[in-house]
């Protein structure tokens, strides 16, 4: 996997991190659709080749 798709993986994964936060501590319809929405546009990017998503990672988190 290049950096590059590392990093937009990373970027995916964040933005649907902050989605799913947002959900959470304020839950209701729009926040719903929006992580939905975000689910979405992550699963059309992994089909597409758009990201690669990689086989493993370690978190230093």
């Amino acid at each position: 996997m290049s950096k590059t798709s590392r990093y937009e993986w990373r970027d995916q994964q964040a933005s649907l991190h902050e989605r799913m936060k947002g959900f959470l501590q304020n839950p209701g319809n729009e926040q719903l659709e929006a992580v939905v929405a975000e689910m979405r546009a992550y699963a059309d990017a992994a089909k597409s080749g758009h990201i690669e998503i990689p086989q493993s990672w370690t978190s230093y988190g």
